[in-house]
């Protein structure tokens, strides 16, 4: 993989949500260190144009009624399915959120979110995904029974129905914080964490949406490190995962893994360039075609030490990586890394190098904060 960038001043955000839709990405929510989470408001909605790589907050239209837009919150889930994007679940200060959100992107307006059916108990660090027109949510944390789901529920976007799937429930199921991307009809779990303990573990699960099945992979030879508040996205029709935290040991992790699932292996990932994305958790990466695009998220403060470990450090930054080292991506990657002079180049191809080395200008001041699990309802 190549490193395209590494762009600055960005959209500073921990355990946000990201989803593309055409050009853009479009990042909902999170948690900052600078802003007031006592009282409601609006869910902040930032785009990412992925041609000029410059952030811009965005202020939807209600769509005539308040109630269709969510409050700002942390710990939740957002997919797309064709223009229109799905919200649900997560929440702050220990008040969770069950409503589904729907934001048409066409109009930038929120829509009218009334649904039916069986819909789940309210929860954060959950999993979300598309399958075959239903979007799935899985495991997370439910504050009110102050317990870990062991549950999976399914949206159906056409008539809006949320339905419990009672064949797949299971113990396997209880974590917050794992990741699950969808392969063919199969969804591929991994990560998370689990408790007591904390304990995590290397293993992937597989849930069946045809057969109603969940069953663990039978993995031979390498396996990455167990982890939690990692990323997950497919690429080629695998599913590569990246960073993450793992408390048993105190790791942050800025490595790259892909899973084939058709050989049951996984293998890591190696990155060219001196701009290789830096230990981080509770980020977002977003995979468009063969790239990748990896924001936010937090790590430890360089002088946290001792008792200052918990002291996290928000990150503005944004990752551009091209997975297949395409011989466009290495030429651009040669101009901007040795600051080659751009003047003889096509019109096009300077704007393109000049956004690529650009900083973004977002109006965020880089803070130290707590570990949001401190400001969370269970163990860190």
């Amino acid at each position: 993989m190549i490193v395209l960038t590494r762009i600055e001043g960005g959209l500073k955000r921990v355990n946000h949500a990201a989803v593309a839709v055409n050009e853009h990405i479009y990042s909902f929510g999170g948690f900052a260190g600078t802003e007031d989470y006592s009282f409601d408001r609006p869910i902040d909605v930032y785009t990412l144009d992925m041609n000029t790589l410059r952030w811009e907050e965005i202020r939807p239209s209600d769509g005539g009624n308040p109630a269709n837009v969510p409050c700002i919150r942390y710990g939740h889930t957002v997919v797309a399915q064709d223009d229109i994007i799905y919200l649900w679940g997560g929440g702050k200060n220990k008040v969770l959120c069950n409503k589904m959100f729907m934001f048409d992107t066409n109009t930038r307006s929120w829509l009218a979110n009334e649904v039916k059916g069986e819909i789940p108990v309210a929860r954060d660090g959950h999993s979300a995904c598309t399958s075959g027109g239903f979007m799935y949510i899985i495991g997370g944390f439910e504050e009110e029974r102050r317990e870990f789901a062991d549950t999976v529920y399914r949206f159906e976007f056409r008539t809006r129905t949320w339905q419990h799937l009672y064949l797949l429930s299971s113990d396997l199921l209880k974590k917050d914080f794992m990741s699950c991307v969808a392969i063919d009809d199969i969804i591929y779990l991994f990560g998370g964490r689990t408790y007591p303990c904390p304990f995590y573990d290397s293993e992937i699960m597989e849930l069946d949406t045809d057969r109603m099945r969940l069953t663990k992979t039978e993995v031979s030879g390498y396996k990455p490190c167990g982890r939690r508040s990692h990323t997950a996205v497919v690429v080629n029709n695998k599913m590569m995962i990246f960073g993450g935290y793992n408390d048993v040991v105190n790791e942050h992790l800025n490595d790259f893994h892909i899973f084939d699932p058709e050989k049951r292996q996984w293998e890591p990932v190696a990155v060219s360039g001196d701009t290789r994305p830096t230990a981080r958790r509770r980020h977002c990466c977003v995979a468009v075609n063969s790239y990748l695009y990896i924001f936010g998220g937090s790590c430890p403060a360089p002088e946290a030490a001792g008792a200052l470990e918990h002291y996290l450090m928000e990150l503005d930054d944004l990752y551009v990586i091209d997975t297949e080292r395409s011989l466009r991506s290495m030429s651009l990657q040669a101009v901007i890394d040795h600051d080659l002079d751009t003047r003889r180049l096509p019109p096009a191809l300077r704007r393109e190098v000049e956004c690529y080395r650009t900083d973004n200008r977002l109006a965020c001041t880089q803070v130290e904060v707590l570990d949001l699990a401190m400001h969370a309802k269970r163990p860190p």
